[in-house]
This record gives C-alpha cells, sequence and structure tokens, in this order.
C-alpha cells in the first residue's frame, strides 16, 4: 500500500496543486472548499465560540456608562458570543480581532454567522479597518454621504443604521488612496431572531460582500465596491452592534472565520 506521508508526494503538501492532483479539474468552487486544509497556500484562523473567549484573540469594547454587555461566552445550544447594547441610546458592543496583520494585498475574506433579537432601532458594522480611535464606535460616520472617521483610514465593511436616512444595509469601503464609496445591499434588513451570514472580500482598494437572511441570499447576487484598504495597510476584522433607541438588542455570534491567500 502506498505511503500516505505528505513527505512522498510530488506536490508541496496541503497545496493548490496538491488538490488539483486529487481530484482533476481546476474548479474554484472545489477547491475554495478546501481552503481551511490548503495551509501552504492560505492561511485560515477560525473560532465557534463553544467555550470562554481566548482573549489573546479577540478584543472586545462597549461604550461608556455600563449599559452594554461586553461580548463573552453563552452556553446556549452550540455555543456563542453573547453581547448586550444596553438601553441607552446610541450604546454599542464589539468583538474585534487583537491582531492587526492582514494585507489587503492577500485578498483576505471574512464570514460571520450572527443574529440580532431585535432590528428596531437598531445599528451594525461588520468587516475589515484597521484600529479604531474608539473601538465601541463605527468606522463609518455617515452611511447617507459616505464618511468614514474615528481614527481609521482604511475600511471595507458592511453597515446599517435605521437612525440615517438610509436606514436599510450598504457596502463602504474607503482607503489611504481614494475617497469613501458605497454600493446599497438591495433593501436589506436583518430578519430580527435569524441567523445572518455575512461573508467580506477584500482587495486592494476593491470589496465584496454577500449576505444571507436566513437561508436567503440577499438580492440573489454580490455586492461590490471600488475603494477599500491600500495595499500594505494593515486590517483586521470587526463585528460592532449598537442600539439606537432605548431597547436592548441581543446579540449572538456563533461563528468567524477569515482567511488569507500566501502571497510573501
Amino acid at each position: 500500500m502506498p505511503n500516505p506521508n505528505p513527505m512522498y508526494l510530488e506536490q508541496m503538501a496541503f497545496s493548490r496543486e496538491h488538490a488539483r492532483a486529487m481530484f482533476g479539474g481546476t474548479d474554484p468552487k472545489k477547491l475554495a472548499f478546501m481552503i481551511p486544509m490548503l495551509k501552504t497556500d492560505y492561511g485560515f484562523l477560525e473560532t465557534e465560540f463553544g467555550g470562554a473567549i481566548v482573549a489573546a484573540d479577540w478584543s472586545t469594547a462597549v461604550t461608556a456608562g455600563g449599559g452594554p454587555t461586553a461580548f463573552a461566552y453563552a452556553a446556549v445550544a452550540g455555543g456563542t458570543a453573547q453581547g448586550l447594547t444596553g438601553t441607552t441610546d446610541n450604546d454599542a458592543t464589539a468583538i474585534y480581532r487583537t491582531q492587526t496583520f492582514l494585507d489587503p494585498a492577500d485578498n483576505p475574506f471574512l464570514i460571520v454567522r450572527w443574529k440580532a433579537n431585535a432590528v428596531t432601532g437598531f445599528s451594525f458594522e461588520i468587516g475589515f479597518s484597521d484600529p479604531k480611535t474608539d473601538e465601541a464606535l463605527p468606522g463609518v460616520t455617515d452611511v447617507d454621504t459616505p464618511t468614514v472617521g474615528n481614527g481609521a483610514t482604511d475600511i471595507l465593511c458592511v453597515h446599517m443604521d435605521t437612525d440615517q436616512t438610509l436606514t436599510t444595509a450598504s457596502l463602504v469601503g474607503d482607503g489611504t488612496t481614494g475617497s469613501a464609496t458605497k454600493t446599497d445591499i438591495s433593501t436589506y434588513t436583518p430578519t430580527a431572531g435569524t441567523y445572518q451570514t455575512t461573508i467580506i472580500g477584500l482587495r486592494a482598494n476593491f470589496g465584496f460582500a454577500a449576505c444571507w437572511d436566513g437561508d436567503g441570499l440577499v438580492g440573489n447576487r454580490r455586492y461590490a465596491v471600488t475603494n477599500g484598504p491600500d495595499s500594505a495597510v494593515l486590517v483586521r476584522p470587526y463585528c460592532l452592534f449598537r442600539t439606537r433607541n432605548t431597547v436592548s438588542k441581543t446579540i449572538d455570534i456563533d461563528y468567524i472565520g477569515f482567511g488569507w491567500e500566501r502571497n510573501t
């Protein structure tokens, strides 16, 4: 019987070439499914939140005043990271990757599965950015005429804010070069109590997003913007949720995964 040790492969172990040799052809859908295993070509990190949040990997932030509850492990079915916005108007809870190490030139991507128990008077922002001045505030300060602030210069995110004129979600991108731009994501508002899947793909000064409300792909398509973080400006993934009235929102995140190409 042939020895299965990777030492004896004709291809670089756990690479795209390895996968193609196994399955034949170069169908990108097949290869994308295998990215977590293609360690020589891709980096991939994921968290299921089936136990205490690892502080070395994820940091949390809440607005001042004691109203919100920071994300922490919740012993519900499957386990989640759960945070509460609190009942004070504009209070927020956020979770973000501790390390800022992703280069847009390496085509990073992000997958987040989350739900909110209520979406009236609600705002969320999920994506990539360089560090913010206040991690408990969004990087997009105005979605109607897209404006980025709070110390962030490079950002790509799905942003929704019911306090704005545009109350449904948009994909917003900005970089050190160029100006902020947005693409409206159909008329997307998350369904309360239903898991959402947010997928974001970043390229240098370009970005994509696709959103699933339950099992339904919003707008039946992927959305894009023609600006985003610059190459060599390091970013990290984050999620932020806030109430825009005096009703607390309970947020559950049961999965975050993100990857990048090993181009260096």
